[in-house]
């Protein structure tokens, strides 16, 4: 090789390390993929529904298991949700964490798909269990009213307590007047022959009984 060949290299060399680095986005990422998520609204996770609030979200295991989130409250004190999840991927990159949606209808809680972390293609997709995120509005019915009867008062024992006669219910009726019972008249005998055989009947009675007596004198004598 030349003398000149030999400069050109030595000037290459130089150039290059002398020439700037390209610029690389600086990412701050925990080991277990820590991240604090806040919703404005009610959001759903598998096997829950988050309030509106600020939530972490972060790998259970990351040293045995990579695929398996828990969510936490702010302070971690509550754990609301695990679940598994299952590589998901994204063509566009952002430097902070993010979240994708599914489609749910009108007046139901958006059920979040997967989480993304600042810088990366690779995302999380969240497992739900069989049925998938709720798709419609709960609708709580309403209790039934129940009535329970007053328990009554215990009595010491040794008391004794008086009996209340039960009232007695009297009615009072105004009595029917009596009706005034009148005798039949009794049936008086037609007239239908004259006294005269009765006078003669008698006669002969009479008539009679004076023989009878006269005879009897005579047995006496």
């Amino acid at each position: 090789m030349s003398r000149l060949t030999l400069s050109a290299v030595a000037v290459v060399a130089a150039v290059a390390a002398t020439a700037p680095a390209p610029a690389r986005a600086l990412i701050t990422e925990t080991y277990d993929k820590l991240a604090y998520l806040t919703f404005t609204g009610p959001v759903q996770v598998p096997g829950v529904t988050l309030n509106a609030g600020t939530y972490r979200f972060h790998l259970t295991n990351p040293e045995t298991s990579r695929n398996v989130l828990q969510v936490m409250s702010h302070d971690g004190a509550i754990v609301y949700a695990m679940f598994h999840t299952m590589p998901d991927g994204r063509t566009k990159v952002t430097e902070d964490p993010t979240v994708s949606y599914r489609e749910t209808p009108a007046g139901v809680p958006p059920a979040i798909k997967s989480i993304f972390y600042g810088g990366e293609h690779r995302g999380y997709e969240f497992v739900y269990p069989k049925g998938g995120p709720v798709m419609f509005r709960e609708v709580w019915r309403q209790p039934e009213v129940t009535y329970a009867p007053m328990p009554a008062t215990p009595v010491p024992e040794g008391t004794i307590t008086a009996v209340e006669p039960t009232p007695e219910i009297v009615v009072e009726t105004e009595p029917m007047p009596a009706e005034e019972s009148t005798p039949p008249p009794v049936p008086e005998l037609p007239r239908t022959a004259s006294p005269l055989p009765l006078i003669g009947v008698g006669g002969l009675t009479s008539l009679l009984v004076g023989l009878g007596l006269g005879m009897l004198r005579r047995k006496v004598n």
